[in-house]
């Protein structure tokens, strides 16, 4: 089993976090970093899903909007725009895909939908703390949902280190799971048939200490399971 990873930080620690994660429930899944170049990119066309990592916030011009002062300078069009063509493939081979962080909110645009640039500054209450340290807050998962399936809960706690959200859903995507201020915190297909798996959660499992909650260990299971069953198809 090779996953196709996307690497938009050098920060190498929180990088393998998504491996180490993954190889708790397969130690034989091997990883494809995708990384864009502007000379021969590689899209990880011989890989059996995909993984759209966290990382700095999308360019608001992706979707429609401009720059908010203090906005991260490394905010890059054509990264952007090379995660899109990543997961455009992925979902025209009907490979899984799992998006976390900004994972979400880049495949929440892909599909037209649009972001918030800032929670706080949108009347939501904070999603994040500074320096990078943990916040948590419980969330409500919708009933006919594959999250909630997989997690066996309408209600979990999950950590939180965004200041963007997904406002405008994408087509052909519903939320799956609430904040209880009102944030989206999962999306996935309005309609399943004949769609290949996709979920979009906006926390970070791979990052959470509790490595037995469900929101951590049943995210990562049904991904590699989901992979597991195109194989057998193919």
């Amino acid at each position: 089993m090779k996953i196709a990873i996307t690497k938009n930080s050098p920060d190498e620690e929180k990088f393998n976090h998504y491996k180490n994660w993954l190889l708790r429930f397969n130690p034989a899944v091997e990883f494809r970093e995708l990384i864009y170049t502007s000379n021969a990119p590689d899209e990880g066309d011989d890989c059996d899903g995909l993984l759209l990592t966290g990382g700095t916030d999308l360019h608001p011009a992706t979707f429609g909007k401009r720059p908010i002062e203090g906005q991260p300078k490394d905010i890059d069009e054509k990264r952007d725009a090379f995660e899109f063509s990543v997961l455009e493939k992925s979902l025209d081979s009907r490979k899984p895909v799992l998006g976390v962080c900004r994972g979400l909110q880049s495949a929440n645009v892909f599909f037209g939908g649009t972001l918030y640039l800032d929670l706080e500054m949108d009347g939501f209450s904070r999603h994040s703390e500074p320096g990078g340290k943990e916040r948590r807050h419980e969330v409500a998962i919708k009933q006919d949902s594959v999250l909630r399936h997989a997690a066996g809960s309408d209600t979990g706690v999950v950590n939180s280190f965004h200041h963007q959200a997904a406002d405008r859903i994408g087509r052909g995507l519903k939320v799956s799971a609430q904040s209880p201020d009102g944030v989206v915190e999962a999306l996935e297909w309005a309609e399943r048939e004949d769609k290949s798996f996709l979920l979009l959660v906006q926390w970070h499992p791979e990052r959470m200490k509790d490595s037995f909650n469900p929101l951590t260990e049943s995210v990562g299971r049904i991904f590699l399971e989901e992979i597991r069953r195109c194989q057998k198809k193919h």
